[in-house]
């Protein structure tokens, strides 16, 4: 059975997959270079707190489940149907808003689901979930 550590880190894990996986799918979308920069820095600093999640996992004897090929098809359908019609930077933004906005609920839910879970894996978590607040009102920025 996980533990509340394992279980927050794989939460991590999935939260950061789903944001670096949705930007690599909405880069390709955009010509406004200052919104493609932004996007690549966020994407970078997924990168990074997915990393530090694989390592925790690693550490405790844990394999990291990333996000399921199933969630990513559906985000994926997802963004094609949201973008058919409008690939503007307000719409790109717009749901880059709304992904970020339910990443921090993510953070917020598996902090209170996994009260057990290390001080080190309740900072990472904290961390991510800063790190999206922070990106919702940069997105917002280019709405």
């Amino acid at each position: 059975m996980q533990s509340d550590n394992e279980k927050m880190l794989q939460e991590i894990v999935q939260n950061t997959e789903m944001g670096k996986n949705t930007l690599d799918e909405l880069m390709s979308l955009t010509h406004d270079q200052k919104f493609r920069d932004e996007m690549l820095r966020q994407k970078r600093e997924y990168r990074r707190i997915n990393q530090a999640a694989h390592t925790a996992l690693d550490a405790i004897g844990a394999e990291a489940h990333g996000q399921s090929a199933a969630a990513r098809m559906s985000v994926s359908m997802g963004i094609r149907t949201r973008t058919m019609m409008d690939k503007s930077t307000r719409n790109l933004a717009t749901m880059l808003a709304e992904g970020s906005g339910q990443g921090v609920l993510d953070c917020k839910r598996a902090e209170r689901d996994y009260p057990e879970a290390s001080p080190g894996a309740f900072k990472l978590c904290h961390e991510l979930g800063a790190f999206q607040s922070d990106a919702e009102e940069t997105w917002r920025g280019f709405v």
